[in-house]
């Protein structure tokens, strides 16, 4: 790496990719914000946006149903329930919670830092256990042979190899470090962190004046007007948010108001700016004003852009991570991971019902399986897939007349 390179990235400036070796970063450097604000990830979900945005990406990612195939000659078959990654993924992946809460942490790391990281412990060729790590403790090294992680703790530093660590990262320019979103929304959290303490200044009832006075007080007076306005407040008399000063003194205030800061303009501006981060669209956090004429006219192509522009790239990386870090052998080529986005996608009952008539009539799900779906259980006799045949090409019309008059006349 050349000395620019180093210095550049020593400094945190200068490009998206990182060196070829040595530390590696997943944003650019520092921590406050050009409005003189220390924007913190403790800091940032302070912010309404910011948690409305991560909580639901990760309430809806998190939540899915993860299935678990195994490729066949005809298909894919599901996994067995005591296979590891069931265990793993949709059981207890440790001994401190349910894969739910599992999966959660590790989608809000995703989301808020671009990086996800969990201990994986091994027992031979299997994975046992999988443990969240902090991500705002972890440096990522590169080295010649892959990566390497270096977690701070109280007793020091703890390296990891590459295959000991289950990093999910997010999208990057040199597709070892996720971009942060904390790290390059650093100035627009910092102008609503300052929108907020300016909305709260002008909330809390300060009196910001100036008392003039022609000459310069003596110490006596300046004693007389520490009692007057200052812990002796008998003196001075508030009347309708007007304060009324006695001895000749003249009044004036220094404050904007609000409308002239444009403060409620410029909190409303920053919730789409934020949400632009995350790429969730400001009308699902009830944001913008106006921001729904530009949606889908009904709920499910809502739904349906959410998923597509929003939540498929996180559940496309967890469906790529999990097969690649956790399954080793040959079984790495055969196993699929896949999100049941069938939930999310769920129509009301005349949808539904339109749509398993579909599927029914046209061979394609069994009664049995549509029942299934309703979570209702099944019944005997309707396993079997069924077709309509009052659709057929004009010159077979004859005999499939000839074949209704003569089941008839039986």
């Amino acid at each position: 790496m050349s000395v620019w390179g180093w210095f550049k990235g020593a400094f945190g400036g200068g490009a998206l990719t990182n060196p070829d070796e040595g530390a590696q970063q997943s944003g650019p450097a520092g921590g406050r914000s050009e409005a003189n604000v220390v924007v913190t990830d403790e800091r940032a979900m302070k912010i309404s946006t910011v948690f409305a945005c991560v909580r639901l990406l990760v309430q809806t990612g998190a939540t899915m149903p993860l299935g678990f195939f195994t490729r066949t000659e005809d298909g894919r078959d599901p996994l067995a329930s005591d296979h590891y990654l069931c265990q793993l993924l949709k059981y207890q992946p440790n001994n401190f919670m349910t894969a739910k809460e599992f999966r959660q942490a590790l989608w809000t790391q995703r989301v808020l830092w671009g990086n996800g990281y969990a201990k994986i412990r091994w027992m031979g060729n299997r994975p046992v256990s999988l443990t969240p790590l902090k991500p705002e403790f972890m440096t990522v090294e590169r080295g010649n042979d892959g990566l390497i992680y270096h977690y701070s703790t109280q007793n020091g530093i703890i390296d990891y190899s590459q295959r000991d660590i289950f990093h999910l990262k997010g999208f990057s320019a040199d597709g070892i470090m996720g971009m942060s979103a904390l790290a390059y929304a650093r100035e627009s959290m910092g102008l609503s962190v300052s929108a907020d303490r300016s909305a709260a200044t002008s909330i809390n009832g300060t009196a910001r004046v100036v008392l003039e006075t022609d000459d310069f007080p003596t110490s006596d007076q300046k004693e007389q007007l520490r009692r007057m306005y200052g812990h002796d407040a008998d003196t001075v008399e508030f009347r309708d948010g007007l304060m009324i000063v006695p001895g000749g003194m003249k009044y004036r205030g220094i404050s904007i108001p609000p409308d002239d800061l444009q403060l409620l303009e410029s909190r409303q501006f920053q919730v789409p700016e934020i949400c632009r981060f995350f790429g969730v669209p400001a009308v699902m956090v009830d944001g913008a004003a106006g921001a729904t004429a530009a949606w889908p006219a009904s709920y499910e192509q809502q739904v349906l852009s959410f998923l597509q522009f929003g939540l498929k790239p996180y559940l496309e990386e967890w469906e790529d991570k999990v097969p690649a870090s956790l399954v080793t052998g040959s079984e790495r080529q055969s196993v699929i991971v896949e999100h049941n986005v069938e939930g999310l996608l769920r129509a009301d009952s005349a949808g539904r019902s339109s749509f398993y008539s579909s599927m029914v009539q046209n061979g394609i799900l069994s009664r049995n399986e549509v029942r299934k779906k309703e979570n209702l259980p099944s019944v005997e006799g309707a396993d079997e897939l069924t077709v309509q045949v009052n659709m057929t090409n004009l010159e077979d019309l004859p005999q499939v007349n000839d074949q209704g008059q003569t089941n008839a006349a039986e």
